[in-house]
């Protein structure tokens, strides 16, 4: 069994019963408030929370990824060297925002620990500790990738990450149907 892999399938699991329980109950609310004249208290709030886990946890996993929006076209350009030095200066801009993140949620979640939420009761610094998690996940991506580089140990094939917008690859693949004259 592959722990990390495991992991992985958990987190992407919880995320989606996560999504769920969100549509459910932010459908659930809709139906309740127009229907019959109700609602749930609490579910405006507590969606509102999943929504941020959603957002962070998705981060994660794209960045686990590479799938971020990358300068693809530009880095396949360079040469080896020019992508060697394009990936360490990206990564570590990355972990240069993710310690700027990590800080900055560690400090909101301190001072935010006492404040309740108004319906639920729950601290509202579950907001920052959501950050605080991505950006320690997304900054050890970045220290481990940092170390393959300087190491030697990242295929050339590896250099180039992140995905293009979809205009782009649209044009692109537009580009090469048309026929040449």
């Amino acid at each position: 069994m592959n722990l990390p892999k495991t992991l992985l399938r958990l987190l992407e699991n919880a995320l989606i019963l996560a999504f769920v329980a969100m549509i459910v109950m932010v459908f659930g609310n809709v139906v309740l408030r127009y229907g019959f004249n109700s609602g749930i208290t609490m579910s405006d709030e507590a969606s509102r929370m999943i929504f941020v886990w959603l957002t962070f946890g998705g981060a994660f996993l794209v960045a686990l990824e590479g799938g971020h929006l990358g300068m693809t076209t530009v880095v396949q350009m360079l040469g080896l060297r020019g992508r060697r030095i394009a990936r360490l200066v990206a990564e570590s801009l990355s972990l240069f925002c993710m310690g700027l993140l990590v800080w900055g949620c560690w400090q909101q979640s301190s001072l935010n620990m006492a404040n309740l939420s108004p319906v639920m009761g729950v601290p509202t610094a579950i907001f920052y500790i959501a950050g605080l998690a991505c950006g320690l996940g997304i900054g050890a991506i970045n220290l481990v990738t940092l170390v393959r580089i300087a190491t030697g140990r990242m295929p050339p094939d590896q250099l180039i990450i992140g995905a293009e917008s979809e205009e782009l690859a649209a044009f692109e693949a537009q580009q090469r149907e048309r026929p040449r004259s």
